[in-house]
């Protein structure tokens, strides 16, 4: 299983995805050109499910399927790129279970961008855009909690979606860092790299490590020139002054006076006599 995020916040936009792969009960997180995020001529991509279909999709990209050249230019185009794939894998690769096939499924699902739209595809081919931020595979809930949370307070995409992606490793036993992000760019289309699919790493953000926002505070602008979003170290928090009202000091100090002050004693007249002070009882 994996993790995927995709952001879009001012202007740019970011992929993102762990590294795990499992194999029944055991994972790794080091195979080489483990990165899921793959190139395209026009789209990046990245597929959370069966690692059979990254295989497939090389091979595709090797021997230059015609549906490599799809534009993604819009969501029909992205659904026309995965419909040629599902007929692909249906006609030349060996089915996950055969006998077991339902309509257009592929058991995976992918996240798609290009340097303007975020694209997510389900399993039984249904394409999605988003216009902010999206998650898909193991984890996502908890990603698109993350997401929803601080996108506003947060403006690095960047940021973003390395959060996003821990929330998924932290709480999700299928998922699981080093964390590969990629802002997209504009640049990097209409060409294709070297001998791979795959994203190289010198294109590639790696966090080896969850950091969360440990040690930070997220501060709004409430006058104090702070901008909307940054985030920056907290501050030590100096105690309180608990002031009292000069009314009230007056209070006390009275009642504690009244209280110091020894009472008089009267004297206590009895029938016998005027003026005669009496014992008390």
């Amino acid at each position: 299983m994996t993790i995927l995020v995709a952001v879009k916040k001012n202007g740019k936009v970011y992929l993102g995805s762990d590294r795990i792969t499992t194999f029944g009960n055991e994972y790794v997180t080091d195979l080489v050109r483990g990165s899921k995020i793959i190139k395209l001529k026009h789209a990046y991509l990245a597929t959370s499910g069966y690692s059979l279909l990254d295989n497939i999709i090389e091979h595709l990209y090797r021997n230059n399927h015609k549906m490599m050249e799809n534009s993604f230019a819009d969501r029909s185009h992205v659904f026309s790129f995965f419909l040629e794939l599902y007929n692909e894998l249906k006609k030349s690769f060996t089915l996950v279970e055969p006998g077991k096939d339902t309509f257009a499924s592929m058991y995976n699902v992918f996240l798609v961008v290009t340097p303007t739209s975020i694209y997510g595809v389900s399993t039984n081919l249904s394409v999605s855009e988003y216009p902010r931020f999206a998650a898909r595979g193991a984890g996502s809930d908890y990603s698109v909690g993350c997401l929803y949370g601080l996108y506003d307070v947060l403006d690095d995409g960047l940021e973003l979606t390395r959060v996003a992606l821990e929330a998924a490793c932290h709480f999700n036993v299928y998922c699981k860092e080093p964390l590969d992000i990629l802002e997209v760019k504009a640049s990097d289309f209409g060409k294709s790299f070297k001998d791979t699919h795959k994203v190289p790493q010198t294109h590639l953000t790696t966090y080896t490590a969850l950091t969360g926002l440990k040690g930070k505070v997220i501060l709004s602008d409430g006058g104090s020139g702070t901008k909307s979003g940054t985030v920056r170290r907290a501050a030590k928090s100096k105690p309180a002054k608990v002031t009292v009202a000069k009314a009230a000091k007056s209070n006390v100090a009275k009642s504690a006076a009244a209280k110091s002050t020894p009472r008089s004693k009267k004297p206590i007249t009895t029938s016998g006599g005027k003026g005669k002070k009496g014992r008390r009882k």
